[in-house]
């Protein structure tokens, strides 16, 4: 019964907040102090989960070799840094979630796409979806 009751709960909260987030053109700026990178590509909000799009960065929990995982920790610290820099992240959520359940967005950060920026900084590189190519050489 209580797992029931919790269940009941998560359901309508996601509804009330799909819903919330169709009434308001699907953005949201969220506070620096209330998000945090998982890695460079992804942020959290607290039980949420956003995969920012149009840029893929290395992995750090599944990385195939050590350069991998090391630049994945430099882009996982730089979206923080330029998060935190600004403040706050505003989020464009895209209508569909990925394979995963996460949101997908555009992350901006002072008017900027966070993900242009750690492409120029060489920490990601341009990804719109499908198979992704290896970091390790």
């Amino acid at each position: 019964m209580k797992k029931t009751i919790l269940f009941t709960a998560a359901i309508v909260g996601v509804l009330i907040f799909e819903q919330r987030l169709s009434q308001q053109s699907n953005t949201m700026r969220l506070n620096a102090k209330e998000v945090f990178a998982v890695d460079g590509d992804t942020i959290g909000h607290g039980d949420e989960r956003y995969r920012l799009v149009g840029f893929d960065t290395p992995e750090t929990f599944r990385a195939q070799c050590d350069a991998e995982k090391t630049l994945g920790l430099k882009a996982k610290d730089r979206l923080t840094e330029i998060i935190q820099t600004a403040g706050h992240v505003k989020l464009e959520i895209q209508s569909r979630r990925d394979k995963y359940g996460r949101y997908l967005a555009v992350g901006k950060a002072d008017g900027q796409d966070v993900g242009a920026i750690l492409i120029s900084e060489g920490l990601a590189r341009p990804y719109e979806g499908g198979k992704r190519q290896p970091w390790c050489t």
